[in-house]
């Protein structure tokens, strides 16, 4: 009786001490892989739309930007409208902002592009656009920056916008829902969208298949974009024209951008080493008019932006960049062997600053002879690895390396078996 009790207690111990230790390894991976460079904690950047953009007016807020270390993404209409936006669908000039046939306007935006700006394209135009439209101010954009944009960012109700209104989401039980439910109290839903239509004088799916990477789509009210859309930025093959989709942070005017970077979402960013892309319009609300006539930055504004900019391990660079690091850090993976951990690089190009968070006991030495040990945030960092390559790093074998090291899931049991058979069958006559 005493040994079967003592047995069923012994056994409990045994379950209690094997999940108890279970559960302290399953918390999460050992090692981790950073999509930032270079030990970046998190990274922050804007897309900017230029509906209502008047120079006087944004400027302020860029100045600001670039005086404090911000690179973000401009987008811009290259031409002057010749239609209206949306429907009904007529001829009518009627450009209320600032395009790249003015000026002033395209002389500092050049500026910005030269202080390593993007510069993205929220359709060729303020109104709809037909494909020789389209064409025309794909090749004026290339005349002036030398290269095609990188983003593009559909414009409101315009008609060539492509997979819009109810096409954007594919399955067709729920664009019937859209179109005949959602559509009677948001018209646009209904709207004749026709990008992606051959055969539509809207068509210009090809154009922007060959010529334009990103397209910005779903969106979210957490600081956090990418917590939201992890898979950032993805292709959707039912989807063809699109190459790569991205989603953003809602800082649509003033007063929702300074509620989007309120204390605690910026300190929940960088807890979270997250990513943000905020999506707004300068020209809404971020610079006040003086009684004098000039504009003036928000000062709350520009007060939470410059604690994002005192975090000296964010990363702030334009949309693109950021997407094309997180399209990059899909193909780089950690394989554990004995001994070993392997920096897998499956890209066609090389990757530098590969950051890799683990234990802060942690020892490695590298492939390149030299020793790495993580830093006070738990990071070591790769220089380098080869396209279709891979970085070793060794743990020392030691001695007195193993002497320290804490045994697994599967000798901790295996040691607490041993010591039970001895227990019963050897100390209890």
């Amino acid at each position: 009786m005493k040994r079967g009790l003592l047995v069923a207690t012994i056994a409990a111990i045994v379950a209690l001490a094997f999940f108890t230790k279970k559960l302290s390894i399953q918390e999460g991976p050992a090692y981790q892989v950073s999509p930032f460079p270079y030990g970046k904690n998190f990274a922050f950047t804007i897309t900017d739309d230029p509906d209502h953009t008047k120079l006087q007016k944004v400027k302020p807020v860029y100045d600001f930007l670039v005086k404090n270390g911000f690179k973000t993404t401009v987008a811009v209409w290259v031409l002057e409208a010749k239609r209206s936006n949306g429907l009904p669908d007529q001829e009518n000039s009627h450009s209320e902002s600032d395009t790249l046939q003015r000026e002033a306007y395209r002389k500092y935006i050049l500026w910005l592009k030269e202080k390593g700006f993007e510069i993205a394209i929220h359709t060729v135009s303020e109104g709809n656009d037909r494909r020789e439209d389209t064409v025309r101010g794909y090749e004026e954009y290339k005349k002036i920056f030398g290269e095609n944009p990188k983003i593009n960012i559909m414009h409101s109700n315009n008609l060539e916008n492509i997979y819009w209104g109810s096409k954007v989401i594919t399955n067709k039980y729920l664009q019937w829902f859209m179109e005949h439910v959602a559509g009677t109290i948001y018209p646009k839903v209904k709207f004749p969208f026709e990008g992606e239509v051959p055969g539509s004088p809207y068509f210009w799916g090809d154009i922007l298949r060959e010529k334009t990477k990103y397209v910005r789509l779903w969106g979210t009210d957490d600081i956090n974009t990418l917590k939201f859309n992890q898979t950032m930025p993805y292709h959707d093959p039912a989807k063809p024209y699109v190459e790569y989709w991205f989603s953003f942070s809602d800082g649509y005017n003033v007063r929702f951008f300074k509620q989007l970077i309120s204390d605690e979402n910026i300190e929940r960013l960088v807890k979270e080493r997250g990513a943000s892309i905020v999506y707004t319009h300068f020209a809404a609300g971020f610079t006040l008019k003086t009684k004098e006539g000039k504009y003036e930055i928000d000062p709350s504004f520009s007060e939470q932006m410059e604690k994002i900019a005192r975090h000296k391990q964010g990363w702030f660079v334009p949309a693109s960049n950021l997407l094309d690091r997180l399209l990059l850090m899909k193909n780089v993976t950690l394989v554990e062997g004995n001994h070993v951990l392997l920096v897998v690089n499956s890209n066609e190009c090389a990757v530098e600053g590969i950051t890799i968070l683990l234990p802060s006991n942690s020892l490695f030495f590298g492939s390149d002879g030299k020793e790495y040990r993580p830093n006070e945030e738990n990071e070591i960092v790769i220089e380098k690895v080869p396209p279709f390559g891979n970085f070793a790093l060794y743990t020392p074998t030691s001695e007195s390396a193993l002497r320290n090291a804490e045994p697994g899931a599967s000798e901790y049991l295996f040691m607490v078996l041993k010591r039970i058979k001895i227990m019963i069958f050897s100390h209890i006559g």
